[in-house]
């Protein structure tokens, strides 16, 4: 089994144990009653490392003024882990993991945090639960 693919299965196994719904390149994580939150999974190389970029989108860079943008940045600097990005048009926040070696507790603690935060950051700026 190649390390992807034991990278699936752990994300597979942790939604049946956390309640959250795998849809093969995401994890749609209930954030509470109401809310929910998507993380996105997306395979990379670098360096001849095989890593996995989990991202949430918190909502459209076009849609935020450029002093919260800015604000953003500064914001970035006293994040625990994970960083806030922009992908395209969308202000995102991401985490970076090896594929090898990757267990179900770490991937849950990533996607966890990526939804909470994403969550937060999209409810502070859009005051709407659109991703």
């Amino acid at each position: 089994m190649s390390h992807r693919e034991a990278f699936d299965r752990a994300c597979e196994a942790l939604c049946g144990d956390e309640g959250w719904h795998w849809a093969g390149d995401a994890i749609e994580v209930p954030t509470d009653e109401e809310r929910h939150q998507r993380v996105s999974i997306e395979f990379f190389e670098f360096e001849d490392e095989e890593l996995v970029r989990l991202y949430t989108v918190i909502g459209s860079s076009d849609r935020i003024h450029p002093l919260k943008l800015t604000q953003a940045l500064r914001i970035n600097f006293g994040l625990p882990h994970g960083a806030l990005a922009l992908r395209g048009d969308e202000l995102v926040m991401i985490d970076t993991l090896m594929v090898e070696g990757a267990d179900a507790e770490e991937i849950a603690a990533s996607v966890e945090y990526l939804a909470e935060t994403g969550d937060h950051f999209e409810e502070k700026l859009f005051g709407s639960d659109e991703n």
